[in-house]
């Protein structure tokens, strides 16, 4: 349907930032990068903070909640009444009439896990972008003009409200949590002029309401999974209820995505191995490979990109691999042509592996290794890395510390996992994260950790993460990060962050560990604040004979 520009505006408008509107060519590990301070990020994006719009200024694309929240107005109150517009025609769609302008955002003062992790560890160059491009759209001067009543969703509410900046913005209502049974009553309530909240907490959703998508989303996003179930108490979505979205429900919002102009399909899931699956999260593999089959075979699906899966059910039926990775290596979007470092087409996923301490996942995640124990949680991560490593899987793995209640010997658990999996040559990207307390889960309440009160081995936990990521990534690039790190960060981070950080930047930057100082103190292990003066010493030759080689 083509729109034109109403005088007086739309009554409901619908937009997010252009961190969260733009496709990043169409590449959404790229918006990763949105997580970075502004100053770095921002120079890195320039020429990826362009959303699209179709001929009549309408956002040509925008994220999938979005794109449901319109479907379900559209219902309601009309298609003539609903409108979604970029940062960039705002002012062509908000004016004299317009009653409401919702705002979706997933990141708006940028203390989600990526965001807060690396401007804390980084240190300069201003908040995160995603927060910077929420301010600039929270300024925009059609809403400031004309104020219409705005109502704000999506999974970064909890952020405006722990900040205190709810009335600073003018944001009316904060909507928490799915949409489905709430959504259009409280936006018809706002239109009447009925008090709303000003933090609404929505009921949990009937499923059989989940609404079709009506416009195309960004990277043609599907959902297929909703919730998880495993109970995880840092995580909110692992809290709701495991639902399966019906394969003739998915199929048709691959149609509005590829009729729409994306090429490429990207399954929204917690978890994909657990599509459809049975009692105690036991795989359906038939169920698993008649999806993603469907998927990579419907005309115009050019490539299919994975967002997150678990370990257990691949160890549980390694003939999910073998039977999906034909299907996904030839629409994976990881070929030599994308990336040059790499001379094979591999397929990624991210998986949540968190710690390695048997303890720790006892008592905060005794449902992620099911149907398993997670008494054998470290040899089930290295089992389940390989199978996938075995099959050209190269996942993006997450670790965490500062857990509430994490000790020492919890954080020397993880560092001998991140060092198993090294020694068995994992093909994976490692992403160390802090802590954060998200809103709806069990850990809501417990106290954010900052990098000022980490201890020497949780800032080596963080340190040997990227290490690692180096070492495999880009071997060929070390005779200019481990200099840099060593300049920039060592230094850096003895003055930011103190002293406990220095010793893991100086293992970070490759530094000869036969002069690294010794860590004394009882809760330091000797298998980490030692090496053999040997080995040492041969790493500094090889490192010594390499420059002289590149010179």
């Amino acid at each position: 349907m083509t729109r034109s520009k109403k005088k007086d505006g739309y009554p409901i408008v619908l937009t997010a930032s252009r961190a969260e509107m733009s496709r990043y060519g169409n590449n959404p590990f790229k918006a990763f990068i949105c997580t970075f301070p502004e100053a770095i990020s921002s120079r890195v994006l320039r020429k990826y903070l362009k959303p699209e719009n179709n001929p009549d200024g309408t956002a040509k694309f925008a994220p999938y909640g979005l794109r449901k929240v319109e479907s379900m107005l559209m219902d309601a109150f009309g298609e003539d009444s609903v409108v979604v517009s970029c940062y960039d025609n705002l002012a062509r769609f908000v004016g004299r009439k317009t009653k409401l302008l919702g705002i979706n955002s997933m990141d708006p003062m940028g203390l989600a896990y990526v965001s807060t992790t690396y401007n804390s560890l980084i240190g300069f160059g201003g908040q995160a972008l995603n927060a910077v491009e929420f301010r600039r759209l929270m300024n925009h001067p059609a809403i400031l003009h004309y104020r219409p009543k705005i109502l704000m969703g999506g999974a970064g509410v909890w952020q405006i409200r722990d900040s205190g900046v709810q009335g600073k913005f003018g944001i009316d209502v904060l909507f928490q949590g799915e949409g489905e049974n709430d959504a259009v009553e409280v936006v018809r309530r706002m239109l009447d002029n009925e008090p709303v909240p000003p933090y609404f907490r929505a009921s949990r959703p009937d499923y059989n309401r989940i609404p079709l998508i009506k416009h195309p989303a960004s990277y043609g996003m599907v959902e297929i999974t909703r919730g998880c179930g495993r109970g995880c108490k840092f995580c909110s979505i692992t809290a709701r209820q495991k639902y399966s979205v019906p394969l003739e429900h998915i199929m048709k919002e691959l149609e509005i995505n590829i009729r729409g102009g994306t090429g490429g399909i990207f399954t929204a899931t917690d978890d994909m191995f657990l599509y459809e699956s049975g009692p105690k999260f036991i795989p359906n593999r038939e169920a698993i490979v008649r999806l993603h089959k469907s998927i990579a075979s419907y005309p115009g699906v050019e490539h299919i990109i994975l967002s997150h899966a678990s370990l257990a059910p691949i160890i549980h039926d390694p003939k999910i691999l073998d039977e999906l990775t034909p299907i996904l290596m030839e629409k994976t979007f990881w070929t030599p042509e994308i990336d040059q470092h790499y001379k094979k087409p591999f397929i990624t996923v991210e998986v949540g592996i968190e710690t390695g301490s048997v303890r720790l996942m006892r008592k905060d995640m005794p449902g992620k290794a099911l149907p398993y124990s997670v008494d054998n949680w470290p040899e089930l991560v290295v089992e389940g890395i390989c199978l996938m490593n075995d099959h050209d899987w190269w996942p993006l793995c997450t670790f965490m510390t500062g857990q509430p209640d994490e000790t020492e010997d919890d954080v020397i658990a993880t560092l001998e996992l991140l060092d198993e999996l090294k020694a068995n040559n994992a093909k994976m990207f490692y992403t160390p994260l802090v802590f954060i307390p998200l809103e709806d889960a069990i850990h809501a309440k417990e106290k954010r950790p900052s990098l000022e009160s980490l201890s020497e081995l949780q800032w080596e936990a963080i340190a040997r993460s990227w290490r690692n990521n180096i070492d495999f990534w880009r071997p060929e690039m070390r005779w200019l990060y481990n200099p840099m790190f060593f300049l920039s960060h060592w230094f850096y981070a003895r003055w930011r962050h103190g002293k406990k950080a220095t010793v893991p930047m100086m293992h970070l930057s490759g530094f000869p560990e036969s002069l690294i100082p010794l860590r004394v103190g009882k809760s330091c292990d000797p298998d980490y604040c030692r090496t053999d003066a040997a080995n040492a010493l041969q790493k500094v030759q090889r490192a010594l004979s390499e420059f002289g080689q590149r010179r």
